[in-house]
Parts: structure tokens; sequence; C-alpha cells
């Protein structure tokens, strides 16, 4: 795969190679064995790189996958628009699926079977009973499809699998039923009086797997399952976070005017992605504005909606306008001709940059530069609309953007909607539409775009930003105790509190420098948070903010879920470093240095097994077998069988077999790297070979080459951290989920976007570090947020930050759960201003009756444990009995009883070890 999958679409793609193996094996015992599998994934899962990636394996195998014999795949839709989408993307996502072996079934299709190795993709349309392909023996064809079909079911069944891409179209809910073609696919071909077998496996695709579950169910056929749950694709960054919704409560007569708003925004996301692309050194992104017009628009209204778009996009003409209406043809409008486009072609077409179309863009339409939408649907047509917006929502990077996250967003302008049909359409999005798009999707009504804290921009060691939001000096030179120093107070009276105060950055004597540290590996504890450092040293110099001492506060990656070997993370590691980002590598020689690595152990392993004596045993275990005869008498059951066993050499093919099997235990080139350094000659391999097969058949060398690549990894992203965190984010994004894919979290840091749309709802906050041009944010809270958000800002927080619940924006705390590590993201993280100097302090509202409550506690307590110096304060909050009660992670009795507690319920460590908040 040219693609790294995510967590959920490894789970998947191996969820369905189990499934398709054992279909396969269940047919070989018993061929009245019928199965049926069903991938249920929401729109955006990237179910045909999912798709992609398990035909690859079963096709060729892979690290994991030995492969499938023979194995077939005919991929079934009703559409040849999403056929043809199919094939281009599996061939730009596969590394190995060439165009020869991704074949189209057009009318002159004529083999007597399918050829193994194959991906065949066929439009049912073209199975209709006056199309040839149906008919054998006409216009020289030897084979009817519906032959074809039955002869590959008889004569290789193993292997054999029907896709049906959109599973959910296409079939009869009718027991017995062949009145479908896609059913009688599945069930038995049918040409004239006779008819075909049952194919053996079914895989069926959809968002919505209801009623195709339902007709594999009458069919009889076993059903597998597997499901992709909406949060795992939308936390992957490959859906968009938010959908704005522009409207005027129905005032008709501003559409002319929502129409220049719309052309408006899209300029915007124009600038926005140039700004971005080019800062960034990513690929170019042009945003498109669609238009959805009524069924029957007039010539007036049609050219007034061109007009206007080109008015006020001087900088595209007509050419960059396109439509997808039913007519196929060039649409005259007024002056202009504006061309048709299939849906399925505009993604691919950098010079479209607006598109008009009148009802559901839905086959084909896969388009994640549709950032605009503006509908001139009535109020009636709200399905309409979402299916259009369920198919804008894919990110154009498949990935978030770190630093603009208005470029996360849909913008939807919807001219004659009221507020109670926008409430409709919000209501799809949040809850979910199985023909639409699944819920969870944020629908922002009253946008306000969020910056960096104007307010704050000066809260640097001068303190000019600081006096004006605190109310007090910004010099700490008086011996006078203000009440910013709350803090102090209350922690001495712990009976440890936390860090000691760390001295100003070099060269600056200045009282509100910051200078945030970190402990060395021997401070830190072990378990999650041992045997590491940091992934940056940050000492800033200067003029230092609350933004950069934020940033510079730890954070943990979360493992995946799915991890990938040490040896595979080591390859691709050594990839990205020696791949030059703006021109220059990182370590130019990274890949050549890993492949040093690794052999040195496996030729340290062979002369430790010749030094022992044990290597040559080895070899000729490798190269000999032994065969066994035993001869019985006929007719004379009482006699004794005579046994024999003789010493036999393995031949060539043999040996060529078993290196296969070698391949697979030292993979990534590493095997036949080391038989290269062992022949020294051409008529050195077969024994080069044999030796390599020798050592890689030892449990013990596998493992020793892992565990010496997990070591390259982490040392080599901990030495160069520095570089890393200088390349672009798209860049770093890269690194980080290499970092990810280790069995322990490791340390990061995370970032402040520069930009984001929230909703102007909510109560009004000052001092947070995103804010409007006033310096406000907007957020409703729950009891116990608000109670201590309250808290702490009467007590003179400089600035705050609402820590989000993931991503690259969030400081993340692993801790453990019976299901494996998870991330803790501390609610609230505030500044204040302690004797002159800015300190960081988490303070974590938690919610006593979550069942990973406790575990929760016990991840902050550890973290605490090992990074101590770089906070003031470290704190959870909870509503206990009426009273809010704090633990206080920052003095070591209180830590150490929070992490042994053995019990599960969070309220009682309160109780016990917490103090009035």
């Amino acid at each position: 795969m040219k693609y790294e999958l995510f967590d959920y679409q490894e789970e998947a793609k191996a969820a369905t190679l189990r499934a398709l193996s054992a279909m396969a094996r269940a047919y070989s015992d018993d061929p009245e064995e019928r199965g049926a599998f069903v991938l249920a994934a929401p729109t955006g899962a990237g179910k045909t790189v999912i798709a992609t990636a398990v035909i690859e394996a079963a096709l060729d195998g892979d690290e994991t996958t030995p492969g499938i014999e023979d194995s077939t795949f005919l991929w079934v839709t009703d559409d040849p628009s999403l056929n043809r989408q199919t094939l281009q993307k599996m061939v730009a996502a596969s590394s190995s699926l060439a165009p020869n072996r991704l074949i189209t079934i057009e009318s002159d299709f004529d083999q007597e079977i399918l050829d193994p190795g194959r991906v065949y993709f066929l439009n049912i349309q073209k199975l209709g009973s006056t199309n040839t392909l149906s008919k054998s023996n006409i216009d020289g064809r030897r084979y009817s499809f519906w032959e074809t079909l039955a002869n590959t079911v008889r004569k290789r069944p193993y292997g054999f699998v029907v896709v049906v891409d959109e599973a959910h179209r296409g079939l009869s809910t009718a027991r017995d039923s062949r009145n479908t073609i896609v059913s009688r696919i599945i069930g038995g071909g049918t040409n004239g009086a006779s008819s075909g077998p049952e194919v053996p496996a079914v895989w069926g695709i959809s968002a919505v797997p209801r009623r195709f579950r339902e007709e594999m169910a009458q069919r009889g056929r076993t059903i597998r399952s597997h499901s992709v749950a909406v949060e795992d694709v939308r936390a992957s960054g490959l859906l968009k976070d938010q959908i704005v919704l522009g409207h005027t409560k129905g005032i008709e007569a501003a559409e002319s005017t929502l129409l220049r708003r719309a052309v408006e925004k899209i300029r915007e996301y124009e600038a926005r992605w140039s700004d971005y692309c080019t800062t960034t050194g990513e690929s170019r992104v042009d945003p498109i504005l669609v238009v959805q017009i009524e069924d029957k628009p007039s010539s007036k209204d049609l050219s007034g909606i061109v007009g206007t778009v080109l008015e006020e996009w001087p900088t595209i003409s007509p050419h960059n306008i396109v439509h997808t209406f039913a007519s196929h043809a060039v649409e005259k409008v007024g002056t202009h001709h504006i061309s048709y486009c299939p849906p399925e072609d505009i993604e691919g077409r950098q010079d479209i940059r607006a598109v008009l179309c009148k009802t559901a863009i839905t086959t084909g339409w896969d388009c994640p530069r549709a950032e605009v939408l503006v509908s001139m649907r009535v109020a009636r047509d709200v399905d309409l609309i979402t299916q259009i917006m369920g198919r804008m929502v894919r990110t154009p990077l498949a990935r978030r953007v770190v630093t603009d996250e208005s470029l996360n967003t849909v913008y939807c302008i919807l001219p004659k909607f009221d507020e109670k049909a926008v409430d409709q359409i919000a209501q799809k999005f949040e809850e979910g539409s199985e023909e639409s798009l699944a819920g969870g999707t944020a629908v922002i009504t009253s946008p306000v775009e969020l910056s960096r804290n104007p307010m704050l921009e000066g809260a640097t060691s001068r303190g000019t930003r600081l006096q004006e939001i605190t109310g007090e000096p910004a010099s700490g030179g008086t011996d006078d105790q203000s009440d910013s120093d709350f803090w102090i107070d209350q922690e001495q009276d712990a009976p440890q509190h936390g860090a000691p105060e760390t001295q100003a950055a070099s060269g600056s004597a200045s009282p509100l420098s910051v200078t945030p540290t970190r402990k060395t590996t021997s401070q830190v504890t072990p378990d999650l948070f041992g045997e590491l450092e940091s992934t940056q040293s940050v000492a800033p110099q200067g003029d230092d903010d609350v933004f950069r001492l934020l940033e510079s506060l730890p954070s943990y990656t979360i493992p995946r879920r799915i991890r990938r070997s040490g040896i595979f993370r080591l390859a691709s590691l050594s990839v990205l470093l020696a791949e030059k980002h703006d021109g220059k590598a990182i370590e130019p020689s990274a890949t050549r240095q890993a492949k040093n690595e690794l052999l040195a152990v496996v030729e340290t392993f062979r002369a430790n097994l010749e030094a022992r004596g044990d290597l040559d045993p080895r070899i000729e275990s490798v190269t000999n077998t032994q065969f066994f005869e035993r001869t019985v008498s006929f007719g004379t059951p009482t006699a004794n069988p005579h046994e024999s066993q003789t010493l036999i050499e393995l031949d060539n093919r043999g040996i060529y077999m078993l290196m296969e099997r070698a391949k697979r235990l030292l993979p990534e080139g590493l095997a036949m790297e080391y038989v290269g350094r062992l022949a020294e000659a051409d008529d050195d391999v077969t024994d080069a070979m044999i030796t390599t097969i020798a050592l890689a058949q030892d449990p013990e060398l596998p493992r020793l080459i892992e565990e010496r690549a997990s070591q390259l990894v982490a040392t080599w992203l901990q030495k160069h951290s520095s570089a890393i965190t200088r390349l672009s984010p798209a860049d770093q994004e890269k690194f980080d989920r290499i970092r990810r894919e280790s069995d322990r979290p490791l340390p990061t840091t995370f970032s402040l976007p520069n930009m984001r749309t929230e909703d102007a709802e909510g109560t009004e906050w000052e001092r947070h570090v995103l804010s409007d041009s006033s310096g406000i944010f907007r957020a409703t809270f729950a009891e116990w947020e608000e109670y201590a958000l309250r808290e702490e800002l009467s007590h003179d927080a400089v600035a705050w930050y609402r820590n989000p619940a993931g991503g690259q924006h969030s400081l993340q705390i692993p801790y453990v759960t019976v299901d494996g590590i998870k991330g803790l993201s501390p609610d609230f993280i505030f500044i204040h201003r302690v004797r002159g100097r800015l300190r960081a302090s988490l303070i974590d509202p938690h919610g006593t009756h979550l069942a990973d409550a406790v575990p929760k506690l016990q991840g902050l307590a550890k973290y605490a444990e090992a990074h101590a110096e770089e906070f003031q304060r470290i704190q959870s909050v909870a509503k206990v009995d009426g009273s809010y009660l704090m633990i206080n992670h920052q003095d070591p009795a209180t830590r150490e009883a929070v992490k042994t507690y053995s019990g599960t319920d969070a309220a009682e460590i309160f109780r016990i070890h917490g103090s009035d908040y």
C-alpha cells in the first residue's frame, strides 16, 4: 500500500481477511457451506482504501498475511461511474495492483473462467436482457458472463469472492427471489433453462448494511461482520470537524446577497489554502464552490447565478464552472457556455472551481475540495441538501489542518431556509442519517472566528498586557504580596508542594520570563513514563508569552490499537529521515544505517551459533528432511508393519519455498540483504540462502531483531526531535504516527491553533488563549467545570486554555485500563503569575461516576510524578457529597496513595485524600 492505514482501517482489513479465509476454509470442508461478510463503514471512512489493502494482501500476501491461494475478486456495482472511480482509487492507493490486474468487464468480454490474481469490475446494467454480455453464441461470443461465472464457481471456488459495493442497493428482500441481477450473481446466474451454482463467498460493503444482512440471512448464509465506528473515523482527521450553516430565517429576497456571500467565503478559503500550502510546502488545494439550484430554473435565474459568480470572482472564467445536470450537454447560460462534467471526475480536475447541480450528487461524488455550498432549494428539500453535504465533509489532505482550523470546516448557505429547517439539518448531522452521514459532526449556526487572543499577545516579560488583564503591576520587585500569589500560600500548607522555582532564561533579567524545565531520564518514573526523555528541550528566550509556555508543556502520544512491528516502524522512520524536507534530509544515510544495524544483529547471532558448534547441525536440518516409509502385508492385518526412514536432500524448489518463509520472518528485504552479504559469488547464493533460513527459523533471532529495531526507533526519534519539530505540520504528523505505533506512550508536544471557527453561543469568558477580536471566548460548561473555571479566574489567572478531547491541539496524558492504554485530556490549563513568573497549572474537574475515573486519577498522578517541575499545580477537582474537593497531585504522599489505590470508587479517593477546593 502507498498509504499507511489508520487503526480502524487496519482493524477492518484484518477482520475482512479473517472472514474471507474462514469462508474459503468452510467451503473447502463443506461445499454446501455459503458465507457472507459485511463491512459496515460510515461515509468518509475510506472504504475503497480498506478494500484495496484487503485485496492486496489476499492476492500477494503481506507481513501479516500469507495470502489466499487463487484469489479472484468480482467487484459488482449498479453504476459504471462508481466502478471507474473505485478502479482509479485502487490504482492510486496500491503498490502492487497494476492496471493489468484491474479489469473492467465490457460487453465484448468473453472468457471461460475468471483468472486468478485479478479484480474484475462489473456494472450490472451490462447484464440486462438486451445486452450481449448475458448471451452466448452471439456475434462470435463463446461464453455468456453467466456461464463464465458458473464455470469459475465450479472449477475453482476456493478464493473466489463477489464484492457488492453499496450493498444496500440492488438486492431483493424476498426469500428465494432471483429478480435482481445482483441477487442472481450471488445466488446462481441463469441463462435460459440452465442455472449456475451459488458463489461460496460474498463481501458486502455499505454504510447502511441492514438490508444486505437481512438478504444474506434469508438465503441461509453464515454471516460475519465488522463495523467501523464513526468516532474512529472522525478522530483520524479524514472528516471535517464542523459544518457552518448560514441563513436569514427564510427571507428569500436575500438570495442574490447570500450568493455573493458564498463567493466571498470560497475566496476566503482560496486565500487561506494558498497561505497554508505556501507556508508548509503542501500540494496546492483549490477549493470548489457548489451551487445547488432548483429542478427547473429559468434561463434568467441561471444566467443571474453564473453572472454573479463571475462578477464576484474575477480570477475565474466560464471555463472553470461546470454542471452535473442530467442533460450531460453543454448548457448555454446567457452569453456563457457551461460544460458538463461527470461527478466522479470533478475532484481530479484542478481547473474546476464552481459546480452547478440540481438534486443530490451522490453516486461518484467524492470531492474533498468542495468547501462551500449555497443551496437555492426550499426547506422541504432537506434530504437533498444533506446528501450533498455528506459528500463534502472529507478533508482535502486526508488529515486535519493544524495551524488554521477554519480549513477543517464546511460552509453551507441556505437562502430559503427558516430557523426550523436549519435545525432539521443540524439535527441530521449531529445525530446521523443512514443515507448521508454518520453522526457527531459539530454544526455551527452563528459562526465566529477565533484566533490568538489579542489581549494576551503582550503577556510577555514586559508585562504590558498583564497589567491590563489583571489590574496589577508587571514587576515582581515589590515586597508586598499580591493576590496573584494566593496559590503559593495554598501550596505551602501542603506536606510537600510541587515544583521549586526555576531560574529565569539565560540572559534575561525579567521577572516574568518563562523557563519550562524537563526531567532527565533517571528522574522519570518507570512504566508509562519510564525510560523516556522529552521530545525537545524547551528553553524560551527573550520576550516569552503564554502561548509559548503552553506549547512547551509535555504531552504524550497514545499508542495505536493496531501496532506495526519495530522492523516496519524502523523502515518507515529511516525513509522519513532520509527523504528531503525543504531540500534537506534530516539523516541522508538513515536507511543504510537501519539495515546495517539489523544485519549486525543477524551476523552476531550467526557467529554465536557457530562458536557454540550449533550452526552446522541447523544448516543440515534445513537441507535434509526425513522420509518415512511403512510396509504392510496385504490381507494379513495381524502382521507387524515394517517401517524405515531415509534422509533425503531438498531440491532447489524446496529451498526457495523455505526462503519465502524466511523473508516473512526477516522482512523489509532483510533476509535477501543478508544472503547478498554472505554470497561472495553467484555460486554461493544457495548456501547463503540455506544459512539464512537456518537462522530465521530460530524464534530467538526475530525477537532480537524486533527488540533492536524498537530501540533504534526510540533513539532516533529522540536524537532528531529538534529537527522534526522544525518541519511542516504534515511532515511532523508522519513522525508522530510512528511514535503512536510504539507499545508505550512517547513524549511529544501539542500546538495551539492559529485560527478556529466556533459558535457564538454560550457564556462569554475573558482571558482564553483563543478569542474573537475583542478578547471574548464563548462556551458552555458542566456545573463542576464552570465552578473550577470561575474559581481560577477569580484568583487572577493570566490566561487559560480549554484543552480539547483529542488531536494535535490537546495535551494528552496516558492512563491504563483493562482495554489498554488510553488518553486523558485534562479540562483546563491555567497560567498564573507567581512571584513574577508565568507558571502553568493543570486543573481537571473530574466526573467520579465514570467507569475509568480511578485509572484517570492514577494516570494524572503518574504524570505529575514525572513532570512536577513543569507545573505550579496539578489538581483533580470533583463535587463529592455536595462539596468541591481537590486532589493535589504535587504532594508525593497523596500521589502515592492515588497510584496504589485498588478500589473502583473515585469519590472515595477524594473523601480520603482530598481537601477543600
